[in-house]
């Protein structure tokens, strides 16, 4: 199949994607399918071939990624079908969507992998957590071989922890950066600059995560910042008493609930 990668869909989390495979230089032929021909340019330079409709080069392809949103599955695979190999392994980034769904619209017996992971791939080695059923030592071979070039991957032991990781895992950054944004908004508040304020909570936000890298037990870091009836601690025990880690929670259980319901709702 000389080593062809095809991903159908040019989102956010595509160009995530290709900018970690762009850092590793993997010697695959990169196709990407989207029915928006304005993407092509954003594109350009990951050196990628791009299509706006299906065609023969999902039959040349070892692995067929898929990036689309998860209301769109079953035309995309319908469309796919006429042109898929028993030879590829599709790979599925679409939050919610079972691998037995996939399967169902499938008209041939493929490996599906069932993957998440998050924007942070562009920049780091990230995490691609992943689930497959049994299947035998080249199909795995030919996934990991892919992945393994350009990020860290971690075997799932239930297909049901994918939901997890996708409101854990594959939602986080934005967590990170809605809390950035209100630490950012609170300096403009007290009176800096947009420019200052944006500076400010930047460094806070690097230099914490470049403190905590390392450090399994979080508390102790916050234990050296937090001295008993200081400034640290009273705003702390704010934030305590307001139920700020229950409201964390929940709101975590609830991308965990739609991520299973993603279809119903």
């Amino acid at each position: 199949m000389n080593n062809q990668v095809t991903i159908i869909g040019a989102g956010n989390l595509t160009t995530s994607l290709l900018n970690a495979i762009h850092r590793s230089r993997p010697s695959y032929k990169l196709n990407v399918i989207d029915i928006d021909k304005k993407k092509q340019a954003i594109l350009k330079k990951f050196n990628v071939n791009f299509f706006t409709s299906y065609t023969d080069i999902l039959t040349k392809s070892e692995l067929i990624i898929l990036m689309v949103k998860p209301n769109n599955y079953t035309k995309v695979i319908e469309e796919m079908n006429l042109y898929l190999s028993k030879k590829t392994i599709i790979v599925s980034f679409m939050a919610g969507i079972e691998s037995s769904l996939i399967r169902k619209k499938l008209k041939q017996n493929i490996p599906i992998v069932r993957c998440m992971t998050n924007i942070t791939i562009s920049d780091i080695e990230s995490h691609v957590f992943y689930w497959m059923k049994p299947f035998s030592k080249s199909v795995i071979s030919k996934f990991e071989n892919f992945f393994s070039g350009f990020c860290k991957l971690k075997k799932c032991s239930d297909e049901k922890d994918i939901d997890k990781i996708t409101a854990l895992y594959g939602s986080g950054p934005a967590y990170y950066v809605y809390f950035n944004q209100i630490i950012k908004d609170i300096f403009i508040n007290m009176g800096y600059s947009n420019k200052d304020a944006t500076l400010f909570t930047n460094d806070l936000m690097y230099g914490t995560s470049k403190v905590i890298q390392n450090t399994e037990n979080l508390n102790t870091i916050i234990s050296a910042i937090a001295s008993k009836g200081g400034t640290t601690q009273a705003a702390l025990d704010e934030l305590k008493n307001n139920k700020i880690n229950s409201i964390f929670l929940k709101a975590i259980k609830k991308a965990y609930k739609k991520s299973q319901n993603i279809l119903k709702e």
